[in-house]
């Protein structure tokens, strides 16, 4: 049984039902995809380390060519896990015992099913600095 204010208005609502949503208006673009966006310009990026943010762990890291890199400005922030590419890097400007210069990495990964390559530069004094995605062109036989 259903109370007879819910039968009214389920009457009424029978005998005139509402005006069906407007379509959607064509001119309103859609919002940028994370890849999208992440490929326009340079965002701020951090070394993504756990347990804590320290040199030696990203110099692990990097020993292990696989470095984690956080685009910090994304809504919640967005971590990504990159395989390096050791010929594109560049340490050369990097004194891990001091803590100072900056590293270049450079890596491809998968995100949202595109193929990017991620591009960051790392200074080591603050574990911070600028990064960006390309799209990666699909190679024959992938």
């Amino acid at each position: 049984m259903r109370p007879l204010s819910l039968r009214k208005k389920m009457e009424e609502m029978s005998k005139n039902p509402p005006p069906p949503p407007p379509p959607p208006d064509p001119n309103k673009l859609r919002e940028k995809s994370l890849v999208d966006r992440l490929c326009e310009g340079d965002h701020p990026v951090e070394a993504g380390l756990r347990p804590e943010k320290t040199v030696k762990l990203f110099k692990e890291a990097i020993d292990r060519n696989y470095v984690h890199i956080k685009f910090t400005k994304t809504r919640g922030g967005t971590e990504l896990g990159v395989r390096l590419d050791r010929e594109a890097c560049d340490f050369s400007g990097a004194d891990f015992d001091q803590m100072s210069g900056k590293v270049h990495v450079e890596g491809n990964l998968t995100l949202d099913y595109v193929k990017v390559r991620c591009i960051a530069d790392i200074d080591l004094a603050t574990l911070e600095g600028k990064g960006h995605l390309e799209k990666v062109e699909a190679q024959a036989g992938d």
